[in-house]
């Protein structure tokens, strides 16, 4: 319902979400943890055996068992650590952001707000600096558009503003090197691209289809308008590389790590998925239909 609702509002389109699938299982090929290591097309991700239209089994997670574990400790804690005898890899990675957004269970009880109230409490703040973007929300308003509707994850946006305020974040897009996100399907990839404000509500698929969220040194096999800027789901993400529920937000953190330290080619024996210099990246882990989103901010120290 959500996706279909997605589509007809903002005309998002099959092939869209299909760029998703086919993004993350190639970057999933090159990862030694993913429990789907293949290649696939556009056409194999719509040929694929159908589960609720429009979503294949290619636009689908594999849900299984999986456990991931981090220390995460304050700057007095690693010094304990340290002095009995612990070995900490370096560089340390911080966590600078932390955010969180909840929802009612039942879509049916989300009330809808009107384009001020959106605009004040939910819009970012790249989105409130423009007049631009303020002139195509009121559009969408007009012609009937409501918030967060059943198309988009209220508690997403919220926890993304939260995190990206707590960070000093103002575009996540260009001031992020990756974001690690929950693609339970390629069609909440692109919601969750327009609520952490990576693109405009209604944007999210041709920005899906662009290239932006892409890595700049893999063959995906397609055509793309625009150069990367923030490789999303560099590990495959949800759809490829696994959601081992419980542990999902968790594996997210231990990849945001290996990246910002550097060692993708040390832990994957392949360099491929290692985002250039990456300094600074994203985790955003999603509970039931959007009741509990919480995102996190993780940067390199010095």
């Amino acid at each position: 319902m959500m996706v279909t609702r997605h589509m007809k509002e903002f005309g998002t389109t099959v092939e869209q979400m299909a760029h998703v699938s086919v993004k993350n299982h190639i970057n999933a090929y090159h990862n030694p943890y993913s429990q789907k290591r293949n290649r696939y097309t556009i056409a194999d991700v719509r040929n694929a055996p159908m589960v609720a239209w429009p979503l294949t089994r290619l636009d689908i997670c594999v849900m299984s068992d999986g456990a991931a574990a981090t220390i995460l400790v304050s700057e007095e804690g690693l010094k304990k650590l340290e002095a009995a005898g612990a070995k900490i890899p370096r560089p340390l990675v911080k966590v600078t952001g932390i955010g969180r957004g909840t929802d009612m269970m039942r879509m049916a009880d989300r009330p809808h707000v009107d384009y001020d109230n959106f605009m004040e409490n939910y819009a970012t703040e790249q989105e409130k600096s423009s007049d631009d973007t303020k002139a195509y929300y009121k559009k969408l308003w007009d012609h009937g558009t409501r918030y967060p509707g059943v198309h988009s994850f209220r508690a997403g946006r919220s926890a993304g503003n939260m995190a990206w305020k707590h960070a000093g974040i103002n575009d996540p897009l260009h001031e992020l090197d990756f974001i690690e996100l929950h693609d339970a399907y390629t069609s909440s990839e692109i919601q969750t691209y327009e609520d952490l404000g990576l693109c405009r509500y209604g944007e999210g698929g041709p920005f899906a289809e662009s290239g932006k969220t892409f890595l700049p040194n893999i063959d995906y096999g397609l055509k793309l308008k625009d150069k990367p800027v923030c490789a999303v789901n560099p590990s495959g993400g949800l759809i490829a590389c696994g959601h081992p529920v419980g542990a999902t937000g968790l594996m997210q953190g231990v990849f945001a790590i290996w990246q910002i330290q550097g060692t993708i080619k040390k832990h994957f024996n392949d360099d491929q998925l290692q985002v250039k210099n990456a300094k600074r990246g994203a985790i955003h882990s999603h509970a039931g239909t959007g009741t509990y989103v919480s995102v996190s901010v993780l940067e390199r120290e010095g």
